[in-house]
């Protein structure tokens, strides 16, 4: 049995490793701005162009939640993976193609970067579910978070790849040839057709989502019958099931120690006389021993307390005893995962303010343009401005890339503390976040005259931050609202809407730098035209991040109202274990 144990740890945690490198290659679509100048050289696009095309990416890794969550849900993290492989090598090694032959245009390379996204949403997918299933629901925040981190640092380490690598600043221009651009970007496509298609299939071979057995704890009767229709059905199950499962120690003496059925109970859907409904008495165990520790509670506890019925548990001796201390029930509504059909979603509350929030959020316009940034608040008459644009671009995306990754890691391990310990939903993070991405969008809209270096420093540190941590805490949101059964699908129903996002922001940011570029004095058109950033000064970004602005307003409200819809449901469904 220990042997059988141990096999399985050993393949949980060599997912999990595999799982980590994954990660580090599915975020390659996020290290753009490292070829941005390179494809606008060679193919003479303008910034709205690069725009499309990179919002083209960003929209596909999220529309792909549709083709690939499908694909997770009936066929698992094998084909998922090895889908991911076929659709990098075409992606990346089309664009390397076209490149190294400047044919094809525009519409070409957002056909070819569309595949390259959807296969970094199929890796990034595949990784996370398979080892988010392979760990309790107390620890998702952890897990997700340590899989995102590494995410979040992929981005660092193709600029890193490019700049030290492929950066090209060696090379001599060849006089009989008319494609300008370097050929070390020619060379870094070839990289990562490679490297992405070669480390996929090994997640295929070697990341396993491991079956977790599911024991009969309850009868439930008639009630398997019935079909769930609406959330309420939803909290009555769950509190019918958590109170039931309170009662099951009872019947346990001895040495044997206490299952803690609450830490992490699944709802699972059950077939009887053809119908389907919720049966509560699948519920899959995560074996904790009880034991004493300190209480913290919800401001409204203290009322559930003083009202609740006596609960019973067994003694060390074999007795009973009695208690009103609702924490010794473990029961935990925020660590209580219900698997809903994607359907059911429609009639969510959390689901709506999710998905409004998810659409609302900004900050792709910063990420994806922060080399056109870094040129416009440069001096022009800086014989090394040039020079210095290339670093501290590279500077800027690895700020970006470290805040990602720590933001995702903070964000998952103290959520997973705070829901543990106090009983709050994970989504205050999420809240919080969101309020934190407001304000360099303020420091970019709003500064007197071109912002400063350290303020643009502290911007994208902050944005690198909180996007990484909303980015983290989705994956083990979706986890708490929707369950497990149907993860990839209902990822791929809360995410689709937000791939217009990138989009809209990028175009709107594209529109205004090209309309500022075109009112500069002639003068400045003496630009060296090899980089083709011919916007300087703060007209360039300070409209576009005005409206930006605003729409994270209606984001932060969206979270807001997720926040509040969720802890309401957590507080009937402790209001009901009590009733």
């Amino acid at each position: 049995m220990s042997m059988k144990i141990s096999s399985k740890n050993m393949i949980k945690y060599l997912s999990l490793v595999v799982g980590i490198l994954v990660m580090s290659l599915s975020g390659s679509l996020f290290s753009f701005a490292s070829i941005s100048t390179d494809l606008k050289a060679r193919f003479g696009f303008s910034s709205s162009n690069i725009n499309l095309l990179s919002a083209i990416g960003d929209t596909s890794m999220y529309v792909g939640f549709l083709i690939v969550g499908p694909i997770f849900d009936h066929y698992g993290e094998r084909w998922t993976m090895i889908t991911a492989s076929v659709l990098t090598f075409l992606g990346y090694g089309g664009m390397y193609i076209a490149y190294a032959k400047a044919w094809g245009g525009l519409g070409f390379l957002m056909v070819l970067y569309c595949l390259a996204g959807v296969a970094s949403t199929a890796g990034y997918l595949a990784a996370l579910a398979a080892n988010m299933a392979n760990f309790p629901a107390s620890t998702s925040g952890t897990v997700s978070g340590i899989l995102l981190a590494f995410f979040g640092l992929s981005a660092t380490l193709f600029s890193q790849i490019k700049t030290h690598l492929f950066s090209g600043h060696d090379e001599v221009a060849d006089p009989n040839s008319t494609l300008k651009g370097t050929k070390a970007t020619q060379n870094f496509l070839l990289f990562l057709t490679i490297i992405t298609t070669a480390i996929y299939l090994i997640g295929a071979v070697f990341m396993v989502k491991i079956k977790k057995p599911v024991i009969k704890a309850l009868d439930s009767g008639p009630s398997s019958n019935s079909t769930v229709n609406s959330s309420s059905d939803i909290e009555k199950a769950a509190a019918a099931a958590a109170a039931a499962a309170a009662t099951i120690p009872a019947a346990t003496v001895g040495s044997t120690p206490i299952q803690a059925l609450s830490r992490s109970t699944t709802f699972t859907p059950s077939m009887k006389n053809g119908r389907e409904g919720w049966n509560n008495s699948s519920t899959t165990l995560d074996k904790e021993s009880v034991a004493p520790r300190t209480a913290h509670h919800l401001p409204g506890d203290a009322i559930l307390e003083s009202t609740a019925p006596a609960l019973i548990a067994p003694s060390s001796n074999g007795g009973i005893i009695t208690t009103t201390d609702v924490s010794k029930t473990w029961f935990n509504p925020y660590l209580t995962s219900i698997d809903m059909k994607p359907k059911a979603l429609l009639v969510e509350s959390t689901f709506w303010f999710f998905v409004i929030a998810q659409v609302s959020q900004q900050g792709f316009s910063y990420i994806n343009n922060v080399d056109s940034i870094v040129h416009a608040v440069l001096d022009p008459l800086d014989p090394s401005t040039v020079t210095r644009a290339v670093s501290l671009t590279g500077l800027h995306v690895t700020l970006i890339s470290i805040g990602n990754c720590l933001g995702r890691l903070a964000s998952g391990i103290l959520s997973d503390w705070v829901i543990s310990r106090y009983r709050i939903s994970r989504s205050i993070f999420f809240f919080i976040s969101e309020i934190l991405i407001l304000i360099p969008l303020i420091i970019m809209g709003f500064s007197t005259g071109i912002v400063s270096m350290p303020l643009l420093i502290i911007s994208s540190c902050l944005i690198g931050a909180t996007y990484g941590a909303t980015g983290a805490l989705f994956a083990s949101m979706t986890r708490d609202f929707f369950g497990d059964t149907y993860y990839g699908t209902n990822c791929g129903m809360v995410m689709v809407l937000n791939g217009f996002n990138p989009i809209i922001a990028n175009q709107i940011y594209g529109v205004f730098y090209d309309r500022a570029a075109k009112k500069m004095d002639p003068t400045h058109e003496s630009q060296s035209s090899e980089d083709h950033m011919t916007c300087l000064g703060s007209a360039c970004y300070d409209s576009g991040f005005k409206i930006a602005s605003l729409l994270q307003v209606v984001c932060v409200v969206a979270a807001g109202l997720l926040f509040w819809a969720h802890m309401r449901k957590g507080r009937k469904l402790m209001q009901q274990n009590m009733a």
